[in-house]
């Protein structure tokens, strides 16, 4: 059984090593992160994405919780656990597509709402086993520079997204 030591030298180094420019004061990486959910949406599913932002509903307005804790901001705890063995062994840049497959599942609901944003303000509960194939298939379907910046955002300084 692992000690309470044990455990925080293991969150310290998650924290300094995978994912430091989520912890910065500024929270350059949740930033950086949520630009990214939107770019990710643009290229996956155009016609979500247009449909949000014909609401001015940018991620920065709806995936801000999501994104800064790793999807822990949607219960239930058991769910996150396991969406958070997935993200820690594929990347904690996943996190981004976790967010874009929640919004898959919410799709139609979200596309025939005239106020999206009242869906957006609390996402429906985490399932893990659809959101994870969902973001493997992603994986495979963006674009190489998209997948680099996803991976390289929660720590790597020299990362320049456009600018919006």
């Amino acid at each position: 059984m692992p000690s309470q030591l044990e455990a925080f030298a293991c969150f310290t180094t998650f924290i300094e090593d995978q994912v430091p420019r989520y912890v910065r004061p500024t929270l350059v990486g949740v930033h950086d992160g949520l630009q990214l959910v939107d770019l990710c949406l643009q290229a996956l599913d155009s016609e979500l994405f247009q449909h949000l932002l014909s609401f001015n509903l940018k991620a920065e307005i709806y995936a801000f919780p999501s994104v800064l804790t790793f999807c822990a901001a949607t219960p239930p705890l058991p769910e996150v656990l396991a969406l958070w063995d997935f993200v820690l062994a594929w990347g904690s840049g996943l996190n981004v597509l976790c967010v874009v497959a929640q919004l898959h599942g919410m799709r139609t609901e979200l596309l025939q709402s005239k106020t999206p944003m009242k869906l957006l303000r609390n996402f429906p509960p985490l399932r893990t086993r659809e959101i994870i194939p969902l973001v493997v298939q992603f994986v495979g379907v963006i674009p190489a520079t998209l997948y680099d910046a996803i991976v390289r955002h929660p720590w790597d300084d020299t990362l320049v997204l456009p600018i919006r």
